[in-house]
């Protein structure tokens, strides 16, 4: 028996569904409806009764629900007790890899002057692993593209950023995807929301022809362009930072560029330590989207 299929079970039977529990917790229905069944098979019981018009507990499962609600309360306040400010604490916080090269320095260097006795844990993936990972409870906090809308979830703004295309030198002005005059795009793997963006943007333009090349390096994407291969997104704030931005052209999106990068923890487990890291981050936001805008012309 593992905690993630209590989490998934309590969940069903709170919501009555696997979809709406697979909202909840921000997975795919069916690896809700796996984690029932192998919570069922572990105890050698039905904890369901299933029929046309949905899921009901049965007398097992009536049973189990307050013993398992219990054991996650428990669970849960246990993480929090023992990442309290008054024990020092461990504080884990994920992070995009764009957050990592702006924002995250400023954030965590004046966060360990005011809290020298919290140890950080920063680790980074992408957005929906981000998503997946606060929602089970193995980040205290993440920094991630938002806002995230779930009721097991809260978020809070960052601060605003901007995508931009970027081109070899000598590109015409890019104003839609129709305008693009390259042979491949590049952008990171589908499990980044800043990459869904870019395929849907592709779509509402009915473009299917250019193809997506996946890297994994803002720093190869940029060489790539200045080389005349393709284009790329790449934030305004990550574009001011690498060697040699100022050999590739950049175009703003409009409304699909806005970006915002939210503080995403679950709901009602804000820990002390995270919610200092949120009140160090107060101001450097805005002070940070002055300097970042005022960097780079289009």
């Amino acid at each position: 028996m593992q905690l993630s299929h209590l989490r998934a079970f309590c969940a069903v039977a709170q919501t009555g569904s696997v979809a709406a529990a697979a909202k909840v917790l921000n997975r795919v229905p069916s690896g809700i409806t796996v984690r029932i069944q192998q919570l069922e098979q572990d105890l050698g019981c039905e904890l369901f009764l299933r029929d046309s018009k949905g899921m009901s507990l049965s007398p097992n499962g009536r049973l189990l629900l307050e013993h398992a609600q219990h054991i996650l309360d428990l669970t849960d306040s246990t993480r929090l007790l023992m990442r309290e400010e008054d024990l020092g604490g461990r504080l884990v916080i994920g992070a995009l890899d764009v957050v990592l090269v702006d924002f995250m320095p400023a954030l965590i260097g004046t966060f360990r002057k005011r809290y020298q006795g919290v140890g950080l844990d920063i680790r980074h993936e992408a957005s929906e692993v981000l998503v997946q990972h606060v929602a089970d409870g193995s980040l205290d906090i993440a920094l991630t593209d938002g806002p995230v809308h779930s009721k097991s979830l809260e978020s809070k703004l960052a601060f605003v950023d901007e995508m931009l295309l970027i081109t070899e030198r000598n590109h015409p002005p890019v104003k839609s995807p129709a305008d693009l005059q390259c042979s491949e795009l590049y952008g990171f793997r589908h499990d980044c929301s800043f990459r869904f963006r870019m395929d849907r943007w592709l779509a509402e333009a009915g473009i299917s022809h250019l193809p997506v090349t996946e890297i994994e390096s803002y720093h190869t994407m940029l060489a790539c362009v200045t080389a005349g291969m393709g284009a790329a997104w790449v934030l305004r704030s990550v574009l001011q930072t690498l060697p040699g931005h100022q050999q590739v052209q950049s175009h703003t999106l409009g409304p699909v560029g806005y970006t915002e990068i939210h503080y995403l923890w679950r709901s009602g487990q804000l820990s002390p330590n995270a919610r200092k890291l949120i009140e160090t981050g107060e101001g450097l936001g805005e002070r940070r989207k002055t300097r970042t805008w005022s960097t780079i012309g289009d």
